[in-house]
C-alpha cells in the first residue's frame, strides 16, 4: 500500500508528465519543467551545505561542501534531464544531502547540452571535469585521497560512460561509483519499456526515442559503448551501487547492466526499490524510501577510505 508521502510525490510527478507532453518538443520547456522536478514539498528544497561557485576550464560548477568535510575525498556529480535538462541549481539540494551524508566535497559540473550540443560533448566535459578533480579541491590545487563519481537518470548514464572511456584510455578510474536509475541502452524500442510505462508517473515512453535522437543526432549509434554503456567490457569496473525504482520504465536498464557487469566479474551492485518511481532519492527528507536510499548510498562509499 503506496504511503502519503509516495503519494504526494506521484501526484507531483503526474503533473509535470502532463505538462512536458503538451508543451511541445522545445528544449526550453523541458528545462523549466526539470527544475521543478524535486518541489513537490518546501523541505526538499533545503541545502545543507556550503555552496561554492568555481569553473572548471570553461565550464561553470559549483563545490557543495558539508560542515564535515574531508576535502581530499571528491566526488563529482552529473545531473540528470534527458541530456537536455537540469543544472548545479536543479539538483542542488540531493546533491548537498550527498555531501552531507558522504562528507565529500561534491563537484556539480554544468556540462554542456543537447541539442545544441549534442553527443560526445556532455561526455567529454564530465570525463574533463573528472580529470580536474584529481588535482582541484574547493580550497587548493591538492591531489585527491579518493574519488568517486554519481549521477542519475542521463547523468548515470554519463557518469557509466565516462567510467568505461577512462577505462579504455588506461587513465585514473573512480574509486567508487554510484548511479540512481540510469539509462544503460538507449534502444528504446524494446518491448519491456512499454509494460511499465503505465506505472511510471513522469517518464513518457513514447518520448524516449525522440530524447535519444535529440542526444545522439548523426554522431553515434545506440550500440556505441559510450551511448548505450551496456555494450562496452564491462570487465574491470570500480565498486558500483546502482538503485533503481521497480515503478519506472528505466527498471530493465538498470537491471540488465548490473547481471552484465556481474557476468563479466565486476563488483557491482544492484539495489531495487519496490513502487519507488524515477530518481526517488531527490524526494528526501520527504519520501521515507528516499532517506533509506542515501542513508544506503553513505554506507557504500564509506566503505572506500
Amino acid at each position: 500500500m503506496a504511503s502519503e508521502q509516495l503519494n504526494t510525490v506521484v501526484a507531483h510527478m503526474r503533473r509535470i508528465a502532463l505538462m512536458s507532453a503538451t508543451s511541445g518538443a522545445h528544449a526550453l520547456h523541458k528545462r523549466a519543467l526539470l527544475d521543478m522536478y524535486f518541489a513537490a514539498a518546501p523541505e526538499i528544497l533545503t541545502i545543507e551545505a556550503q555552496i561554492l561557485p568555481t569553473l572548471v576550464g570553461e565550464l561553470t560548477a559549483e563545490w557543495l561542501i558539508p560542515q564535515q568535510c574531508n576535502s581530499k575525498r571528491r566526488l563529482l556529480y552529473l545531473h540528470g534531464g534527458s541530456w537536455m535538462a537540469g543544472s548545479s541549481s536543479s539538483h542542488r539540494p540531493l546533491v548537498a544531502r550527498i555531501a552531507k551524508l558522504t562528507g565529500c566535497a561534491v563537484l556539480a559540473i554544468n556540462y554542456r547540452l543537447a541539442p545544441e550540443f549534442p553527443f560526445p560533448a556532455g561526455l567529454e566535459d564530465a570525463i574533463h571535469a573528472f580529470q580536474w578533480l584529481q588535482g582541484h579541491g574547493p580550497e587548493d590545487d591538492s591531489e585527491a585521497d579518493a574519488l568517486f563519481i554519481a549521477g542519475d537518470s542521463a547523468g548515470g548514464n554519463l557518469a557509466l560512460a565516462a567510467t568505461l572511456a577512462l577505462k579504455q584510455g588506461g587513465n585514473v578510474m573512480p574509486d567508487a561509483c554510484v548511479v540512481f536509475s540510469p539509462a544503460t541502452d538507449l534502444n528504446y524500442e524494446r518491448s519491456v519499456v512499454a509494460e511499465r510505462a503505465e506505472r511510471d508517473p513522469i517518464l513518457i515512453a513514447a518520448a524516449l526515442p525522440y530524447v535519444v535522437a535529440n542526444y545522439v543526432q548523426e554522431q553515434a549509434n545506440h550500440k556505441d559503448p559510450l551511448v548505450s554503456p551496456i555494450h562496452g567490457d564491462l570487465s574491470g569496473l570500480p565498486p558500483t551501487l546502482l538503485q533503481v525504482g521497480d515503478a519506472e520504465i528505466l527498471y530493465d536498464d538498470g537491471v540488465r547492466f548490473v547481471q552484465a557487469a556481474q557476468q563479466q566479474g565486476s563488483p557491482v551492485e544492484l539495489s531495487e526499490w519496490p513502487d519507488m518511481p524515477h530518481v526517488f532519492q531527490g524526494f528526501a527528507p520527504l519520501l521515507p524510501e528516499a532517506n533509506q536510499a542515501l542513508a544506503e548510498v553513505q554506507a557504500f562509499i564509506a566503505r572506500f577510505g
